[in-house]
Order: structure tokens, then sequence, then C-alpha cells
């Protein structure tokens, strides 16, 4: 059974949907609100594309009988109407509305030059900001890369640790330094307090802690070898 009243939609403006983004509503209820702004809009804008393609039989024929009128007298002319414009959907509003995402690129390594630009999904509702880039040369490319390589393998080999029979030691640099230094004094029956990685204390022997010390060893130069796919 048909409802006897139909209820109207509310309109919304796309001044609506701004103002739910200043006030930072939640990005469900922003693109809800302009979803429903951009039916409306397209609904309006078919509506008056409907009447415009109705209106231009109408206007082409007064503007045919007019130019026939002033063929046949010249010395007092109609004026002759103008066809009327097409309507046209403006998206600048609704794409000021859009949820803004920034396009992520490695400026450092980026091999073309290209200036900023904002590309739009309007089936989404995003607009895609892209950054301006520089088209930097092998030498540069490759410059940075090494340079990563080396932060990124001195910050492993800082957060390094091994185990040996359970007890995870330090294997930083320092630490290597230090297990070094305590093997040349052990002597092979003797232990010693080790402060471990969780910062607890445990009897080393010299034993363990110089299989604690190789295996840091091993695993730093396992890091000093660069790997061909990061440079």
């Amino acid at each position: 059974m048909t409802d006897q009243f139909e209820i109207e939609q509310p309109i919304v403006s796309y001044a609506d949907v701004q103002q739910k983004i200043m006030l930072r509503h939640g990005q469900d209820q922003i693109d809800d609100a302009l979803r429903v702004a951009i039916e409306q809009e397209d609904a309006a804008h078919a509506a008056a594309h409907a009447a415009w393609l109705e209106l231009l039989p109408q206007v082409q024929a007064e503007i045919e009988e007019a130019e026939q009128y002033n063929a046949a007298n010249p010395d007092e002319p109609k004026e002759v109407p103008a066809l009327p414009l097409e309507p046209v959907l403006d998206m600048g509003k609704r794409r000021d509305c859009y949820r803004v995402e920034l396009v992520d690129v490695d400026l450092e390594l980026s091999t073309e030059t290209a200036h900023a630009e904002v590309i739009f999904d309007d089936d989404n509702l995003i607009a895609h900001h892209h950054p301006a880039t520089e088209a930097h040369s092998n030498e540069h490319i490759a410059l940075v890369k090494r340079l990563r390589f080396k932060e990124s393998r001195n910050a492993a080999l800082a957060t390094q640790t091994v185990e040996v029979e359970g007890m995870r030691f330090d294997a930083d640099e320092l630490s290597q330094q230090r297990m070094a230094r305590t093997l040349l004094i052990l002597d092979e029956t003797e232990s010693v307090d080790w402060v471990l990685s969780d910062n607890s204390v445990a009897k080393v022997n010299k034993v363990q802690l110089k299989a604690a010390c190789k295996l840091a060893v091993s695993q730093q130069t396992a890091l000093w070898i660069p790997n061909s796919s990061s440079l």
C-alpha cells in the first residue's frame, strides 16, 4: 500500500557539508551528507537539462523565423533570440568537500619533475593531493639509498640481541666490547654476574659468554654486508 503522504528529504547544501567538516564530524557522517547533497544537485541538474532540451527546438524555430523575416525585411529587422545556454554541472563545490588523501611519494628518490596536483576520485569522493617532485640523478638516488641502508643497519645493530642457553644478551657493539674485555680476564671456571637484555642479572660462565660474543659478532657481520636490493 502506498503512503498517502511522501516524506520529503531535507535539502542538504555543500555549505552544510563544509560545516560538518569544520565541526570535525565523523567521516561517515560527512560522506553521507555529501552524497545526499550530490544526489540533490544531480537531480536538479537533470531536471534543468531536460527543460533545456525541451525549450531548444522552440527557440531554434523562433531563430529561423526571425532570420527569414529579416532576410525579407532588411529595413525593419527583428531581434534574433539567442539559444539558451546548456545547464552545466559545476563540480567545484562538491569537490571542495571531498576527503583529502595525501599521496605518499618518496621525494628523495623521485625520477620525474612534476608540479603539485590534485586528482579527484568522484566515485569515492576523494581528492588525491600529489606533491611536486624533482627528477633526481641515478648518482643521487644511489647515495640516498646507501645512507638509508647505513641508518637502518645502525638502528638494527643498536637493538640486536642473541640467546645462549635461554639467556638473552644485548648484542650491540658496546656490549660486544664489554664481552670481549670480560673474556680476557675471566678464568675458565669462573662465572660473572651479567645484566641481560631484560635487565635481569644472571650468573654467566666463560663458555656461555664466549658463545654470546661469537653470536653477536656473527650477527653484526651479517648486518654489515649490504643486500644489493637495498642499495
